[in-house]
């Protein structure tokens, strides 16, 4: 029952942040618009695609899995779908600010990836 409330929250996300991003996409002029507007839109475009990442990944990993131990599939899933929306979010923010050219975009996702890599192989303490 809690694997489905929690996919349910990741679709019911995936469906505020799309429209809030596209709202702001829509109405809003970027050039005009107070600072707080564009990191609502950075926060909803971040909050859509972690949700959107995690639903995909997840139902993935259970398919590939054969159906065998589903929700140990789901915190590892959202933490790479976290640090893939912060890798795409943050090269578009370094687009709007103007200071990303390849090298800099290849380091800003090498970074992300070491943080991964270090989640990834830390040790679980067990109590």
């Amino acid at each position: 029952m809690i694997l489905r409330l929690y996919l349910f929250i990741l679709y019911l996300t995936a469906l505020i942040s799309a429209g809030l991003a596209a709202e702001i996409v829509i109405n809003i002029n970027p050039y005009q618009s107070p600072f707080w507007v564009i990191a609502i839109f950075y926060a909803a475009l971040f909050l859509f695609f972690t949700s959107i990442f995690g639903l995909v990944f997840f139902y993935l990993k259970v398919w590939a899995s054969n159906r065998e131990v589903i929700f140990a599939h789901l915190l590892p899933t959202l933490r790479q779908s976290v640090f893939i929306s912060l890798g795409i979010v943050g090269i578009l923010f370094l687009q709007q600010i103007r200071v990303l050219n390849w090298w800099v975009a290849a380091l800003f996702i090498l970074s992300v990836f070491l943080i991964e890599l270090f989640f990834r192989g830390r040790k679980q303490i067990k109590y």
